[in-house]
């Protein structure tokens, strides 16, 4: 009899792996993913004893699950695209660069508001992508544009776009694994909900923690000190912790209401509101204008090597009228708060219609897809369709759009398809002629046994795991959410809590990702300075995953402990 502990030490190769080729030679998500998806079926056909047939069922069933996120993937990178080429984005950025010069004002709208924004509309590492070339256009030293460009996109990536790391990633592995007399819809709206919960309080202190790192790390010599720091943050701690608190409080409120799909793009639209209107009417506003030191006196590291003609920077222009440029974005929270508003019966009707395959390969996996219902259905597609039509784009902008779409989806819809059909066969492995337990069940198990009731404290670490690995929340999720879960069982606590802990650090881990490092390094010209920008994002991600591991034991032990 092979014991528990020896089959999860098998069973964790695939995903050990997978870990250590990104990390180590720095191999891209999809190459490493297929080696683990190959490690993964000689596992499941060898040690497993799974049957061919099984097997197989559990790979396909896993592709087609893959397809409902890249399916909100592509419509969020076309509407993204459709925005690009008609010169919206180029009007929003326009727009920040007249509200204030006071560099802390500018970093709080642009991280708490713009970013939260464009994370619920379209998230896969666009906020970061698009704000630290604005905040460089702005006057921000590269480093500190490309460090803040991932700080503030820490706390929106559970939902992601339209909740897809929810939806897509916990709601692709998760629904095997429930008992029978809890449903799925249900479990993954209360994920939704308890995630807000601690990315909500997380929220209150975000915005003053970054402009104290702002001042400690890019301020004047007297600023870059503890102290020193502090009196810099002091006066813009009430704008900031106004802000901090609309956004964790928007972001909590919409969550437990609506579901994954607007806490993001409504929690930035409040914050943009708020906040603009505050700082027109110099309400909350500092008596100084707060700015970095003198562009001669900045460092290499500061510049990460590129002279100071190289990073100048353009403030963008005003393409068209700043209310058309937020139009689409008004119109994707519009339909989305339509059709997701309880009681209106329009995601009944969404939801009626269907495609799927009732048994894939003869066996009991059966697939369906609700393909109205789907975001990148409705109504990112059709939006961004409309926004061609509303901003008077040429038809040869428009195809570069979708042929953008399409070449910038591929290398993600392959990383997905190969992340979800290794995971199904790792949790499909529970089903051999043998009786061994599945891979994750064993990995569970001991997880629980090692952990103990010290798991709503381990569990944000194993997202950040997640994402730290794949650059992704939802990737994250797809790998971790029944291992959570599934432990969470074991040890008898809430597994609500402890799979929303495992969203919550998927998001915190995108601030240290390997991958997401290098994507902003290159967008900014930092390229071959990501270490630099590794060290001084590794001190938030510690702090903050500590923090939402003490509040997942206050909740799970003391605040909420009859959560299911």
């Amino acid at each position: 009899m092979v014991s528990t502990l020896t089959l999860a030490a098998v069973g964790s190769v695939p995903i050990l792996v997978v870990f250590l080729l990104m990390v180590g030679p720095r191999w891209s998500a999809a190459r490493a993913m297929g080696v683990g998806w190959v490690l993964a079926t000689v596992l499941g056909l060898g040690i497993w004893s799974m049957e061919p047939t099984w097997w197989a069922a559990a790979a396909i069933y896993g592709g087609l699950q893959a397809f409902e996120i890249i399916h909100i993937v592509f419509g969020a990178i076309l509407l993204m695209n459709y925005l690009e080429g008609s010169g919206a984005i180029a009007t929003i950025r326009w727009h920040f660069a007249q509200i204030s010069g006071d560099r802390r004002i500018q970093v709080l709208l642009i991280g708490l508001g713009f970013m939260t924004v464009i994370e619920g509309a379209a998230g896969f590492g666009t906020p970061g992508a698009l704000a630290a070339p604005l905040l460089i256009g702005l006057g921000f030293p590269p480093l500190a544009a490309a460090v803040f460009g991932l700080f503030f996109n820490a706390l929106q990536p559970p939902f992601g776009a339209a909740g897809t790391p929810v939806i897509g990633g916990t709601g692709a592995v998760i629904g095997d694994t429930l008992p029978e007399d809890v449903s799925q819809g249900v479990f993954l709206g209360d994920i939704s909900g308890w995630t807000a919960v601690f990315t909500g309080i997380t929220f209150v202190f975000w915005g003053l923690f970054g402009i104290f790192l702002l001042t400690y790390w890019f301020g004047n010599e007297d600023e870059r000190t503890l102290s020193g720091a502090f009196a810099a943050t002091l006066p813009v701690a009430p704008f900031a912790l106004l802000l901090s608190v609309l956004a964790g409080a928007t972001q909590l409120l919409v969550a437990w209401v609506f579901g994954p799909e607007l806490p993001n793009i409504a929690a930035g639209f409040v914050v943009m509101g708020v906040g603009i209107a505050l700082a027109r009417r110099g309400i909350l506003m500092p008596e100084e204008a707060w700015t970095f030191p003198d562009r001669e006196s900045w460092t290499d590291t500061w510049r990460g090597g590129l002279g100071l003609d190289e990073i100048a920077g353009d403030i963008p222009e005003k393409r068209m009228p700043v209310s058309l440029a937020w139009t689409p974005y008004l119109l994707v929270a519009l339909v989305l708060l339509v059709t997701r508003w309880p009681g209106l019966g329009f995601d009944e009707a969404l939801m009626a219609y269907s495609i799927g395959i009732s048994s894939i390969l003869g066996t009991e996996l059966g697939f369906a897809i609700e393909y109205l219902y789907l975001p990148g259905t409705m109504p990112f597609i059709p939006i961004a369709i409309l926004t061609g039509l509303l901003h008077t784009m040429d038809t040869g902008e428009m195809a570069r759009a979708w042929r953008e779409s399409v070449s910038q989806t591929i290398p993600a819809a392959i990383t997905l398809i190969v992340a979800v059909s290794l995971t199904q066969v790792m949790i499909q492995s529970a089903t051999n002629p043998v009786g061994r337990i599945g891979m994750m069940d064993a990995m569970s198990i001991v997880l629980a046994s090692s952990a103990g009731v010290a798991l709503p404290a381990v569990a944000p670490w194993i997202g950040a795991l997640g994402s730290f690995v794949t650059g992704s929340n939802t990737s994250s999720n797809i790998l971790f959410s029944v291992l959570q879960h599934d432990a969470a069982a074991e040890v008898g606590i809430s597994r609500t809590i402890v799979v929303a802990l495992q969203n919550v650090g998927g998001g915190i881990g995108n601030m240290v990702s390997v991958l997401n490092i290098v994507a902003i390094c290159g967008v900014v010209g930092l390229t071959g300075r990501e270490g630099d920008m590794l060290r001084k994002t590794l001190v938030p991600t510690v702090i903050v995953t500590v923090f939402v591991g003490l509040l997942g034991l206050l909740f799970a032990f003391v605040l909420a402990p009859g959560v299911f």
